[in-house]
């Protein structure tokens, strides 16, 4: 063992629904042994973090957004009238909600196309 070129060993314990994953996932890889699928996994894939922050804003953006819509609606069926304020800040929300959203549009699909390029 101590001519062995890996000779490092890493034991893990799955559930029986996550070695079904594991095994699917090696098969998918074609791989034919658990060795050979973890180093191809780990030499090969990329690690990812995301910062879900900006979907936290936008879905707090929506939340406040629709509040505001509602409360709007509750106005319009008690008293039938409709004010061009009420449409302005509507407009104006929807803007907002939605240049956020073409930002991280923007980001992820940034992130796309610089790691296509690395290959």
């Amino acid at each position: 063992m101590a001519n062995r070129f890996r000779n490092e060993r890493i034991k893990i314990k799955l559930t029986k629904e996550e070695k079904e994953v594991f095994e699917k996932k090696m098969k998918m890889a074609k791989c034919k042994t658990m060795n050979h699928f973890l180093r191809k996994v780990v030499s090969e894939s990329n690690i990812y973090v995301v910062d879900l922050q900006p979907f936290r804003e936008i879905q707090g953006s929506l939340f406040r957004y629709a509040n505001s819509v509602n409360q709007i609606a509750k106005r319009v069926n008690s008293t039938s009238v409709i004010y061009s304020d009420d449409i302005k800040d509507m407009q104006s929300q929807i803007e907002h909600i939605s240049k956020e959203i073409w930002q991280i549009h923007s980001l992820l699909l940034n992130k796309t196309i610089n790691k296509g390029d690395d290959i």
